[in-house]
C-alpha cells in the first residue's frame, strides 16, 4: 500500500487588516526646520509605505502654530525654522489625505545638557576585536536629565588606489564590422585610438567622501548612578580592518535628553526591532507610544512625539594617528588589473564581432595608465573612480 501526502499552502491572514500609521517625530531646541516622518505599515508586514498628502501641525500652549510641508514622500519639514522652548507644552496634530485625524500627548522640552568632550582611543572591544572607540563625556549638575539617546553621522575620506587622471571613452562603433568596413590599422595604438578616445577627466574622481547615519537605537541612562554623568561612554566602535578609517574619518555625535516615557518607548522598540528600519519592523504585539487617533479610538498608531534638548560634537582622526607606521586596512574590494582583448574576430569570415575593451568600459571598468603592464589596462570601477563609493564634493565641515 502506498500512502501519498499532500501539503496545501495556506495564506496567513489577519482577522482584520490594520494599516498602522507610523510617526517619527522629534522637535528640538535647535533653531532649524524641524522634521517629521510619516509612513504606514501593516502589523504583519515590515515594508512601510510613505504617508503622503497629510496636514501636519505642531502647536504650543500659547497658541503658536508651526505648519509643516511635505518635501518628499512621507517627509515633512516645518515651513519656517523654530526651536522648542523651555516651559512650553507642544502637541502634534496630523490629518491624513483621507481625513483621519491623529494627535499626540502634550510634551515639554527636556533639560538641556551638553556633551562635554568627544574623543577616540585605540583598544579592544568586549569581543576582543582591536579597533577604535569613540567616547563622549557628559554631565548634568542639576541631575534632571538622566535619560539619553544618541545618534551619529560618520563621514570618511575615500582615495581610489588605482586612479588615472585620464579616462577612456568608447567611440561610437557599430559592431559587427565587415572586412570592407574595417579601417586600415598599422599598430596597436592606432587600433586603440579607433576604438576609444583617451582624454583628461573633466573632474577629479580620486578623492571622495561618504556620509552614513547611524541606524540603531543607542540609549543610556544615569538613573542608578550617584551623579547624572556619562563618563567615557562609547557610542561607536570601529574595527581596525574597517576601510572607513583607511585615511581620515570624522564622526558627529548627537545627544538627545529624553523624558522617561520616551526613553521607555525607545527601549522597548530596541528590544523588538529586527532590522535597520526600527519604526517599521514587525512587532510581536503592539508598542504603545503617545500618538492616538482622534477619528477612531480603537485604531492603533505607532510612534512617539517628543520635544528634546540636543547637543552635538564632532571629532576627526587619521588612521596614522592611532596606528602609526602600521599597515593600512584593506580597501573595500581587491583591486586587480585587467587587460581586455581589443577585438574579437571571427577567424573564418574576418568580421570584427565585438570589442572586449569597449564592453569593459561600458561595464564600468576604469582606465589605468600604467604602461608597465599595457597601454589599455583597466581596473574595477571602485578602484579607479571613487564616485562609485562616495561623493567627490568636499563637505562644508571637513578639515584636513
Amino acid at each position: 500500500m502506498i500512502t501519498l501526502g499532500c501539503v496545501d499552502e495556506i495564506p496567513l491572514e489577519t482577522e482584520s487588516f490594520e494599516s498602522v500609521l507610523v510617526v517619527e517625530a522629534t522637535i528640538t531646541n535647535e533653531d532649524i526646520q524641524q522634521e517629521i516622518l510619516l509612513s504606514r505599515s501593516n502589523i504583519l508586514d515590515s515594508i512601510p509605505v510613505q504617508e503622503s498628502g497629510a496636514t501636519v501641525v505642531v502647536t504650543d500652549d500659547v497658541f503658536n502654530t508651526y505648519s509643516f510641508a511635505e518635501t518628499s514622500s512621507g517627509k515633512y519639514l516645518s515651513q519656517s525654522p523654530f526651536s522648542a522652548q523651555p516651559n512650553r507644552s507642544y502637541k502634534l496634530s496630523i490629518t491624513t489625505s483621507d481625513g483621519r485625524q491623529y494627535s499626540s500627548s502634550d510634551m515639554q522640552l527636556t533639560q538641556a545638557t551638553t556633551i562635554d568632550d568627544i574623543y577616540v582611543e585605540r583598544g579592544f572591544n568586549e569581543n576582543g576585536i582591536e579597533g577604535v572607540s569613540i567616547f563622549i563625556d557628559s554631565y548634568d549638575p542639576t541631575g534632571n536629565s538622566k535619560f539619553y539617546r544618541h545618534e551619529y553621522e560618520e563621514t570618511y575620506k575615500i582615495i581610489s588606489p588605482l586612479y588615472s587622471a585620464e579616462e577612456m571613452i568608447p567611440n561610437d562603433i557599430d559592431f559587427p564590422l565587415l572586412p570592407e568596413e574595417q579601417p586600415v590599422i598599422n599598430s596597436g595604438q592606432e587600433l586603440i585610438d579607433f576604438l576609444v578616445t583617451t582624454q583628461l577627466r573633466e573632474e577629479q574622481v580620486q578623492i571622495c567622501y561618504n556620509t552614513i547615519k547611524s541606524n540603531e537605537i543607542l540609549l543610556a541612562n544615569t538613573n542608578e548612578l550617584v551623579e547624572d554623568r556619562l563618563d567615557k561612554h562609547r557610542v561607536r566602535f570601529i574595527g581596525r580592518d574597517n576601510p572607513e578609517i583607511i585615511h581620515r574619518y570624522s564622526i558627529l555625535v548627537k545627544q538627545y535628553v529624553q523624558s522617561i516615557e520616551a526613553y521607555r518607548f525607545y527601549e522597548t522598540l530596541k528590544t523588538q526591532s529586527i532590522s535597520e528600519s526600527v519604526f517599521s519592523d514587525t512587532q510581536p504585539g503592539f508598542l504603545i507610544g503617545n500618538m492616538f487617533s482622534e477619528s477612531n479610538p480603537n485604531e492603533k498608531v505607532l510612534g512617539f512625539f517628543e520635544a528634546v534638548s540636543v547637543d552635538s560634537k564632532r571629532v576627526f582622526f587619521n588612521y596614522s594617528d592611532l596606528f602609526p607606521g602600521e599597515e593600512l586596512p584593506p580597501f573595500y574590494i581587491t583591486c586587480d588589473f585587467y587587460i581586455p582583448d581589443l577585438l574579437t574576430v571571427d577567424i573564418l569570415s574576418g568580421i570584427w564581432t565585438a570589442s572586449p575593451l569597449i564592453q569593459a568600459l561600458n561595464d564600468g571598468y576604469q582606465y589605468y595608465n600604467d604602461f608597465t603592464l599595457s597601454i589599455h589596462t583597466v581596473v574595477y570601477q571602485e578602484c579607479g573612480n571613487c564616485t562609485f563609493l562616495g561623493n567627490n564634493v568636499v563637505p562644508d565641515f571637513w578639515e584636513d
